[in-house]
């Protein structure tokens, strides 16, 4: 049977045509710098592929931002953006396109919404649809993601700030092969910020995730992380990644960087994987502009 290579949580992997699944990495390298740590993040790059809800705390009304992935031999580009149109609504747009060659082009367009509920709790969602091009035809699906988003003041050196967050990823399924499902996960994650002083603040964070479906990705996935951030200028990341699975999100450690320059932000994150898994040497690269 003719297989495909396919963009998995965290990996590329090869699988057959019919048990296909769409399984996206977030391009965000704030989040790969942490090892994957996706649930918590706030001040990242593309909120609407890790934990839309969180976007209900962000102090910035609207942002832009746009990801390259090198994983392997296959480019991974994506573009997203978000916008409040008051203190408590906000609106998201993402658009990916990845496995570019030998006929194949895969992308996905996600439309998002978070809402703040007073001052401790938000929620929000997104809805995908994929569109995955082969040779010899086409395959596409629909499905939702649900997510919730928690924050707390705590009293921990000059200042410190406790998150939550979870998600349900991957209700629904494919438009033709009803056989074939997605892999649908459910993800909680905790993260504390805190402040040493007015110019140096510590956020350390833990993801742990659950795939449900199909029986070929069915397994847990960890994630931890820490970032040391710099006057607000200066970012330095470091994670790892534990996954059952490692045909399809394998281990891995990884580290990265940011800098922020007025409402400019740049970061850059790297992997580091065995040698017989696609994630080796992979690294993300993301720009954006908050407003």
């Amino acid at each position: 049977m003719k297989r495909y290579i396919l963009l998995s949580i965290f990996v590329l992997s090869c699988v057959p045509m019919r048990a296909q699944v769409a399984m996206l990495p977030t391009p965000d390298a704030k989040t790969w710098g942490m090892g994957g740590v996706a649930m918590t993040t706030v001040a990242g790059s593309h909120p609407i592929y890790n934990n839309p809800a969180m976007t209900a705390f962000s102090m910035m009304p609207s942002q832009v931002s746009a990801s390259y992935c090198g994983i392997g031999s296959v480019d991974y580009y994506a573009v997203t953006g978000y916008w409040r149109f008051d203190n408590f609504n906000c609106t998201q747009l993402g658009w990916r396109q990845y496995l570019r060659q030998r006929g194949n082009n895969d992308m996905a367009v996600d439309l998002g919404y978070s809402r703040r509920l007073g001052d401790r709790w938000s929620v929000g969602g997104a809805t995908r649809y994929v569109h995955s091009k082969r040779p010899d035809g086409s395959i596409d699906a629909l499905s939702v993601d649900l997510c919730l988003g928690w924050m707390l003041p705590v009293r921990l050196g000059d200042f410190a700030t406790v998150r939550a967050g979870a998600k349900l990823a991957n209700l629904g399924g494919y438009f033709k092969k009803r056989s074939d499902l997605l892999p649908m996960n459910l993800t909680v994650g905790a993260a504390l910020d805190t402040y040493l002083s007015d110019a140096h603040e510590i956020t350390v964070g833990a993801d742990f995730g659950y795939y449900f479906s199909p029986a070929p990705v069915r397994g847990c996935r960890v994630s931890v992380g820490a970032e040391y951030n710099l006057m607000q200028l200066v970012q330095f990341r470091a994670g790892y990644h534990y996954g059952e699975r490692s045909g399809y999100y394998p281990s891995y450690a990884s580290v990265g960087a940011g800098v922020r320059i007025l409402h400019l932000r740049l970061d850059f994150a790297y992997l580091f994987a065995r040698k017989n898994t696609l994630l080796r040497n992979a690294y993300t690269i993301s720009f954006g502009f908050d407003f």
